[in-house]
This record gives structure tokens, sequence and C-alpha cells, in this order.
């Protein structure tokens, strides 16, 4: 399963926007427990820095995919695209 982590504000650099980022897109075959371990600082060193920073963040989307799946999405490099949170209606 491929999943997307939206964080509630950018992490980064605040004087560059392109220095920034507010998604994160990993793959597991057990969401809950990859996402508990990402909380425990055991993951992705972005978002061991929303941790340090006390930035929350939630898994707000997921695909049926592998590995393969989770390069392309990352390889198109717009997460934000893919976000619900982003793309919200209003």
């Amino acid at each position: 399963m491929v999943y997307l982590i939206h964080f509630n504000q950018p992490i980064g650099n605040k004087n560059n926007p392109r220095g920034q980022a507010q998604h994160y897109i990993g793959y597991t075959d057990d969401v809950p427990r990859r996402l508990a371990e990402h909380q425990s600082g055991q993951g992705a060193a972005i978002l061991r820095a929303c941790n340090e920073q006390a930035i929350p963040y939630s898994v707000v989307r997921t695909w049926d995919g592998d590995r393969k799946l989770e390069r392309q999405l990352k390889n198109k490099k717009k997460a934000r695209a893919f976000c619900p949170v982003c793309n919200q209606v209003h």
C-alpha cells in the first residue's frame, strides 16, 4: 500500500517556498504500524523533523500498489496535487 502523509504546516526553509515540504509519500504493507513507527521516530528523516518541531501529520490518502507506484508518485514531485486536504473545495 502506498500512502500520503500531510503535515499540518510546511517544514523547511520558511524564507524559500521551494525549500519547504508539506507531504510525504511512502510504502508499507501495514499503514497503522508504519505510521506508529514514524511517530516514534523510526522512519523517514522528514517525519522525525516534524516530530522534533511538534508539527502534527496524518495519513490522508492511500493507493493499492507497490514500491513501483510509490516511486512513480514521488518522481512526479506533485504530492500536493494528490492531497485531499490541500485540494478541498470551499
